[in-house]
């Protein structure tokens, strides 16, 4: 097996391990979905169920992974690039020569070189203990980084709205490194190595979102910033790579609310069979300080798209927060199990805890409020109490409303503020 395959094998098989989700063989069209979003939420990066699914052989595709999305499943397994990662296996891993395994004259030899390559492996982790704990120590007290000796600062160009790039202008000519790291978010796996003589580091973002940009010298956070990509009033868009699909609201507008419809994507020669797209509804913007221990949301939602592998009609209801989210699934009444439901730092999943009660009939329209009042969460649907957050929730400000439909949707009647009496937004789309 070459080299590259092999490394791929390994990577999506520590994946798997990761995930705990039993082997892949059995995963189903809502888990490479629910993968897409993990791998969303944890690396700021985007990879479709659909590129996913190629990965791991689900769909018939003849070309190996491009470097953007290896890349980007090194980074959920927590290593800087794809390249480390494989570094990292030709270290720890010697190459096995597993052809031989099934050939009865080579088993003894084969079990004599495991046995032999598993010695070699503990003595490299030994070793790479032995650097960590005594040599890398002493090697950073003689490096002394000062903080003040480094600049880093970001600029749009252009105020709001999506597509935007974001353009960071860099001094670490000090560094004792000779290269520095560029991480564009909360999450320490966004990092971009690049040479430290470097003045300017570019990047483009295809959705908005809040994030935290970090100048990182030798393992150390040097300076840092926020960066708010926001939109121009609503967006709605088709999820695809590598570019998206906007559409304008002037298509999508209505007396109904926001609707992405068949026609709409006929009309773009978007598939709906058989692999149903995720399209997005969203606004993206500063809500006056407003946090997620005391606000009421509230919004009428419908899934329209029930046909084919779209059957589940999952729907998520996101509230972008400041390095977090709030996160409400929504789906066919069979189809819980596969969903999760986030809340800052309360969690649940739909394989380990009932939440039957997010599964909606969605041949009309479904009201949702969420209500957080001192920390304490409440979440109805249908004007019904659904699910209660005891625990106290953390005050994280609330940068974004994200609306995401597998197929079709519709959202209608959006409010956000501090309470009923006091809302920050109010869209009929009258």
């Amino acid at each position: 097996m070459p080299a590259e395959n092999y490394h791929i094998k390994q990577c999506l098989e520590a994946i798997e391990a990761k995930l705990n989700w039993g082997n892949s063989k059995q995963w189903t069209h809502q888990d490479f979905i629910n993968l897409s979003e993990k791998i969303q939420e944890e690396t700021g990066q985007s990879l479709s169920y659909i590129t996913l699914k190629r990965v791991w052989g689900k769909v018939t595709y003849n070309s190996l992974p491009n470097l953007n999305t290896l890349n980007t499943l090194a980074n959920f397994l927590g290593h800087d690039s794809w390249r480390s990662y494989q570094h990292l296996q030709k270290i720890s891993s010697p190459q096995k020569g597993r052809q031989f395994l099934s050939n009865g004259v080579f088993k003894n030899r084969f079990q004599f070189f495991k046995k032999a390559a598993i010695f070699f492996q503990a003595l490299s982790a030994f070793l790479v203990i032995i650097w960590i704990v005594v040599i890398t120590p002493a090697a950073k007290e003689q490096v002394e980084i000062n903080p003040e000796d480094f600049d880093f600062s970001s600029k749009k160009i252009v105020s709001q709205g999506i597509p935007n790039s974001v353009v960071f202008d860099i001094e670490a000519s000090k560094s004792p490194h000779d290269s520095i790291q560029v991480q564009q978010s909360w999450d320490k796996r966004r990092r971009t190595t690049i040479p430290k003589d470097h003045t300017q580091h570019t990047s483009i973002y295809y959705f908005p979102g809040f994030f935290e940009a970090k100048l990182v010298v030798g393992g150390q956070i040097v300076k840092e910033h926020q960066l708010h990509i926001t939109t121009n009033g609503w967006y709605c868009a088709v999820q695809q790579e590598p570019v998206p699909v906007y559409f304008p609201l002037s298509e999508v507008q209505s007396s109904q609310g926001l609707e992405i419809t068949e026609d709409h994507l006929r009309n773009k020669s978007i598939p709906l069979q058989p692999q149903v797209p995720l399209t997005r509804i969203g606004n993206v913007r500063d809500f006056q300080g407003l946090k997620t221990d005391n606000f009421v949301f509230e919004a009428t939602i419908q899934n329209t798209y029930k046909e084919g592998s779209g059957i589940c009609q999952y729907t998520q209801v996101y509230l972008l927060c400041e390095g977090n989210i709030v996160k409400v699934p929504l789906s066919a009444k069979g189809c819980v199990s596969s969903t999760s439901l986030y809340f800052v730092n309360h969690s649940a999943k739909g394989k380990e805890k009932d939440l039957s009660a997010f599964g909606v009939d969605f041949d009309k329209d479904v009201h949702l409020k969420i209500k957080s009042v001192d920390g304490k969460a409440s979440i109805f649907l249908d004007h019904k109490l659904v699910y209660s957050i005891d625990e106290k929730i953390k005050g994280i400000p609330i940068k974004g409303i994200d609306f995401r439909f597998q197929g079709l949707g519709k959202v209608d009647d959006v409010k956000i503020g501090k309470s009923e009496e006091d809302w920050l937004l109010m869209d009929t789309f009258n």
